[in-house]
């Protein structure tokens, strides 16, 4: 039985193709995976989130975005979208389409129960107070 090789993409292969797509796809080590569509509870922790961040910068030089933007993380090569970023002063860009930002400072994923069980075990737990 022969294997077939499954071809690498560049990350200029993914950015081309990702640009075009009518749907979100995250880039790791030549490959690209599609993305799911999120739940209302996660959108709301996503958001209000988000909120009370921007909220806690207001006056400062560091701004909030949520899941639209890509980031590139350039110790990996991992393209993604996260749920939420935070960048401070001038937002660094892959290129001059400023879609790819560089240099978040903070990077925030909302994980489900599952996400979470599967990453960190059952017993990981996290609440807001």
């Amino acid at each position: 039985m022969s294997a077939v090789l499954k071809s690498k993409l560049t990350p200029a292969d993914y950015l081309a193709i990702e640009r075009k797509a009518e749907f979100r796809s995250e880039f790791f080590k030549g490959e690209m995976f599609a993305m799911a569509g999120a739940s209302h509870e996660h959108c709301l922790a996503k958001d209000n989130l988000a909120r009370e961040a921007g909220n806690a910068l207001k006056g400062r030089n560091c701004r909030v975005i949520t899941s639209d933007l890509r980031v590139k993380v350039d110790a990996t090569g991992l393209f993604s979208y996260p749920d939420i970023v935070i960048y401070c002063d001038k937002p660094s860009f892959e290129d001059n389409v400023l879609d790819t930002l560089l240099n978040p400072r903070v990077v925030v994923e909302v994980l489900s129960d599952s996400t979470r069980n599967m990453i960190a075990g059952p017993n990981f737990n996290i609440s807001a107070r």
